[in-house]
C-alpha cells in the first residue's frame, strides 16, 4: 500500500437526522492524498477542493453482537459492515458528552462509515475503562509517523478517568506510549482539547525528545508533557482566558454566546539550534499570543503553576474577529479562519502582526463558516497542503441545524496554488523582521535587523 502523509482536521457537533441525538464530532486526520479529489463549483470560488461534505455518521462494528450491544446502550446510528484496504485514512473523533458513543476514535472508509480505532476492544467499554479510551476531542500526527490521542478522561462533566495521552505508531497501530496526567495538573473544569506535537530532532531518525502542549480549553491553561522522561506540568496566564467582550459570535445572521479559552494553537517552523515558538489564542478572543516553547518546556520557572506575566505575550494589534483553528507552515507563513465574513487568511510570521500584513486567500459565506480545523502536511511529492474543515457551527449553538442540507466540508489545496502570488509568500522588504515574535518575546541570542538599525531576539 503506497504510503502517504496523514494531515489532522477539527470540526465541531453534528446532529443526527431522524430524530437522534446530537453527536459532537471534533476531529478529522485525513490523509493528504484522498483518492479521487474533486473540484466542486464551491471550491471553485474559494480556490479550494471540497474533498468531503457530509451531515451524519454511520459506524461498523466487528460483528454483529457488537451492534446490537451498542444500540442496546443507546448508539445514535448504526451501520454494520467491514471497511477494505485504503490507500488513505481518516481518523474521526467522537467526544463523549453523554453515554451512549459506541466509540470515541474511529476510521472513516470511502462510503464514510467508522470503525474503531485501533480496535473495537479500546472502546465497548462505553469509556469507563481506563486502560481503554474514555472521551477524545483531537488528535496530532508528527514526522515520526506517531498519532497521537488525547483523552480528556470525561464522560459529560464527570471525571470517569484520568486525562491520559496516548501515542499510537502508525505503521503497526500499536501503543508505543500512555501517560496518565497527574491529579495536580488538571481542575473539575479542565477539558483537553488539542494537542501540539514539538519533536527536538538533534538527528534525522531522532524522535525520542518529544514534548505535547495540550490546550485546556475551560480550564484556561497549557498542559506540558515530557515524553522522554513521562511527566507533565501545568502552565496558566491569563492570556489563555477567554475574553468576555469577545464571548458572542455571530456566523450567517445567527448568534451565540460561548467563553472558550485557548483553543487554536500551532508550532513555528523547526530549525536547528533555534528555540521554537508556538502560537496560539482563545476562542473568545481576537488577539494572537506567543511564547518561546523553551519557557513552556523549563519547568522550573514556572512558579505555582503560574508562568511569569512577562513570559508570554501578546501582539499589540488584533484580528477582525475571533479565531478557532490555525496552522502554520514550513515558512512561517501562518494560517487562520475568521468568523466574520467567514474566510481563510494568511500571514507571513517575518512580518508585523497586523491587519495590514494578513492577506485573503479564500471567502465564501456558505461553505467556510466556522473554520474549525486546519491543518499543513507535505504530499507524495514534497509540496505543502492546507485541509480545512468547517462548519455550521452556529446552527448547533442555536438549535437550527438541518441534516437536509450541506453542514460540514473537508477542503483542501496545494499551499503554492492557495497563495499564488500573494505578500504573504514574499513580504515586502520593510516589513521584514526575520520572525515578529523576536520583537516581544524574551531571551535568546541576538540578531541585527539592518533596515531598523536595531537588535531583536531569534
Amino acid at each position: 500500500m503506497q504510503q502517504v502523509n496523514p494531515v489532522l482536521l477539527d470540526a465541531f457537533k453534528l446532529e443526527m437526522a431522524h430524530g437522534f441525538e446530537r453527536f459532537f464530532l471534533l476531529s478529522y486526520c485525513l490523509a493528504c492524498c484522498w483518492p479521487q479529489l474533486q473540484v466542486s463549483g464551491e471550491g471553485d470560488r474559494t480556490n479550494l477542493r471540497i474533498v468531503r461534505q457530509w451531515a451524519e455518521l454511520d459506524f461498523q462494528f466487528p460483528s454483529e453482537a457488537a451492534r446490537q450491544d451498542a444500540l442496546a446502550k443507546r448508539t445514535d446510528k448504526d451501520s454494520f459492515g467491514y471497511a477494505g484496504a485504503l490507500q488513505s485514512r481518516i481518523f474521526v473523533t467522537i467526544p463523549r458528552f453523554d453515554e451512549g458513543r459506541p466509540m470515541t476514535l474511529g476510521l472513516v472508509d470511502e462510503n464514510a462509515r467508522i470503525s474503531a480505532y485501533p480496535d473495537y476492544s479500546w472502546h465497548d467499554n462505553q469509556g469507563y475503562n481506563c486502560d481503554g479510551m474514555t472521551s477524545v476531542f483531537r488528535v496530532a500526527i508528527d514526522e515520526c509517523n506517531r498519532l497521537w490521542v488525547m483523552d480528556a478522561g470525561k464522560i459529560g462533566d464527570s471525571q470517569v478517568c484520568p486525562p491520559q495521552l496516548l501515542a499510537f505508531d502508525l505503521a503497526t497501530d500499536n501503543l508505543i506510549f500512555r501517560h496518565r496526567v497527574n491529579a495536580s495538573n488538571y481542575i473539575d473544569s479542565s477539558l483537553f482539547i488539542t494537542p501540539v506535537v514539538d519533536v527536538r530532532k538533534s538527528s534525522p531518525s531522532d524522535c525520542a525528545d518529544t514534548y505535547v502542549y495540550v490546550a485546556d480549553v475551560t480550564g484556561f491553561a497549557i498542559l506540558v508533557v515530557d515524553v522522554a522522561r513521562d511527566r507533565s506540568w501545568r502552565v496558566t496566564h491569563r492570556l489563555m482566558f477567554p475574553f468576555p467582550s469577545r464571548g458572542t459570535f455571530t456566523i450567517d445572521g445567527e448568534s451565540f454566546e460561548l467563553m472558550d479559552g485557548v483553543l487554536g494553537m500551532t508550532l513555528s517552523p523547526w530549525r536547528r539550534g533555534r528555540d521554537r515558538y508556538l502560537y496560539f489564542h482563545a476562542l473568545a478572543s481576537t488577539t494572537e499570543n506567543v511564547v518561546r516553547t523553551s519557557i513552556l518546556r523549563n519547568d522550573s520557572f514556572i512558579d505555582d503553576e503560574n508562568a511569569d506575566a512577562k513570559s508570554i505575550n501578546v501582539f499589540p494589534e488584533e484580528r477582525t474577529s475571533q479565531s478557532a483553528a490555525e496552522a502554520m507552515d514550513r515558512d512561517g507563513i501562518l494560517f487562520f479562519g475568521l468568523m466574520e465574513p467567514p474566510s481563510i487568511w494568511c500571514w507571513n510570521s517575518a512580518t508585523e502582526y497586523s491587519p495590514r500584513n494578513f492577506y485573503q486567500v479564500a471567502i465564501d459565506r456558505e461553505t467556510l463558516q466556522f473554520a474549525s480545523g486546519m491543518k499543513v502536511v507535505n504530499n507524495l511529492k514534497g509540496d505543502q497542503e492546507l485541509w480545512i474543515l468547517t462548519s455550521s457551527f452556529q446552527r448547533v449553538m442555536t438549535g437550527s441545524l438541518n441534516s437536509n442540507r450541506v453542514n460540514f466540508r473537508i477542503h483542501a489545496q496545494s499551499i503554492s496554488r492557495l497563495l499564488g502570488n500573494s505578500p504573504c509568500r514574499s513580504p515586502p522588504k520593510d516589513r521584514y523582521h526575520g520572525y515578529h515574535a523576536n520583537l516581544i518575546t524574551p531571551t535568546g541570542y541576538r540578531h541585527i535587523i539592518p533596515r531598523y538599525g536595531v537588535a531583536s531576539r531569534l
